[in-house]
């Protein structure tokens, strides 16, 4: 059974390309800056992505956006209710990201002021988005897990390509970062 959209229903593809276009814009997002910051300091989203648990010791939750959007990607067909559960999760957490007001920058390990959010914020919102709002409308259509949608080919191919993109991320220079001097207070020169 493939749910067709109320208002077009040979036109709009999100209710069955709704993974697809989501792990499209997840993969693009990563090409752009997340956060611009003070000082005209950017952080690419790609770096943002890699490093971003390292943000919990300052109270920065939001990368767990990232493994709860992975999980309801990966139970879409099987349990359905529970990927929308933890699609809805990923979505309030990355939300909540508009209530940062610092961040580290990767160059000089200093805190600098967030002064908006570059273009990756928005396509990594936009894919959570996009996959809520396609595994809502199949949660309300579908009366089984088989009437749901599987996985294409180019989800599939999406998925590597995110994988490839993430492992070329771990051997770029530009986006090494060091978190323990972000976590370690410089040292204050000593005088005698």
């Amino acid at each position: 059974m493939v749910a067709a959209c109320p208002v077009f229903p040979q036109v709009c593809p999100l209710p069955v390309f709704y993974l697809s276009i989501s792990l499209l814009l997840y993969l693009l997002a990563l090409f752009f800056d997340g956060a611009l910051m003070s000082g005209g300091r950017h952080m690419p989203a790609l770096q943002m992505l890699l490093y971003g648990p390292w943000g919990m010791p300052f109270g920065l939750y939001q990368w767990f956006a990232n493994p709860l959007l992975a999980v309801a990607i990966l139970a879409h067909q099987r349990f359905r209710r529970m990927a929308l559960g933890c699609g809805l999760a990923a979505l309030y957490l990355a939300a909540s990201s508009f209530g940062i007001d610092r961040l580290p920058d990767s160059q000089s390990y200093d805190f600098n002021a967030r002064t908006g959010f570059g273009a990756g914020f928005y396509l990594w919102l936009a894919a959570i988005l996009v996959f809520c709002a396609g595994q809502a409308w199949h949660c309300w259509k579908a009366r089984s897990a088989a009437d749901m949608p599987g996985w294409r080919w180019l989800d599939v191919a999406l998925i590597a390509a995110l994988g490839v993109a993430l492992y070329a991320a771990t051997q770029m220079p530009s986006l090494r970062f060091e978190p323990g001097k972000v976590l370690m207070p410089p040292e204050q020169p000593q005088s005698f």
